[in-house]
């Protein structure tokens, strides 16, 4: 769960946890869909051996790959259950309204407040984020390619996914009390996560196709609501 305790991350009790992703853990450093897999080796590192990960570790770990990973860390836990638990998604909102502001700046790595940092998420919930997301990654590394760099990592198409990502992770901090308004959000922020970490433009093409419909529907659903 994400807490609202202080302090670093404590070691687990239990150290004698079975490594069963060893043998498929890669030492390479990769670029384009080859380097997928190895953001799920960096999650499970992270998790080994704590109970708990702070987020300041997190963003650090994660974003130590570029933006694009930390950025698809959050939009996954965005579209899981853990995203609609009160507060949980205003806050994962901050932090990718963080990383669209450090793109927008072209900065290297994420920056967050020290009190947002300290916050923490039980490693057991990494570890089954890895489990779920391998066979996926594997299964997109061998279909995403590099083509249509223009979008993914052309200037113009990263400041505009930028001012998306501040709008959007923004909005959550009001919006995110409704529960479906973040997972619906979420899609397209892994969209644009992919397409940036693979540097497949078509799949960012997606992410504007999809944003723009998903901010269409939130603004029916808050005018009905509102009505």
């Amino acid at each position: 769960m994400l807490s609202t305790k202080a302090g670093p991350s404590s070691p687990s009790l239990s150290k004698a946890r079975p490594n069963r992703w060893r043998g498929w853990r890669r030492k390479r450093r990769s670029r384009g869909p080859e380097a997928m897999p190895e953001l799920v080796d960096r999650l499970y590192d992270l998790a080994d051996g704590r109970d708990c990960v702070s987020i300041e570790t997190l963003v650090r770990t994660i974003g130590a790959q570029g933006h694009a990973p930390l950025l698809l860390i959050a939009g996954l836990f965005m579209i899981l259950p853990i995203g609609m638990i009160p507060g949980v998604g205003g806050a994962l909102g901050l932090i990718v309204a963080i990383i669209g502001l450090q793109m927008l700046l072209d900065r290297n790595g994420v920056t967050i407040p020290r009190f947002f940092g300290k916050r923490e998420i039980s490693a057991d919930r990494i570890t089954n984020l890895a489990e779920r997301i391998r066979p996926v990654f594997e299964w997109l590394r061998r279909r995403l390619k590099v083509r249509m760099e223009y979008l993914s990592t052309g200037k113009i198409s990263l400041s505009i996914i930028a001012v998306i990502l501040i709008v959007t992770g923004g909005s959550l901090l009001v919006l995110g009390a409704i529960p479906v308004v973040v997972p619906m959000m979420g899609l397209p922020i892994i969209l644009f996560a992919f397409g940036l970490f693979a540097r497949d433009g078509a799949v960012v093409a997606a992410g504007y196709v999809l944003i723009l419909i998903a901010c269409v529907t939130i603004f029916l659903l808050h005018r009905n609501l509102a009505g």
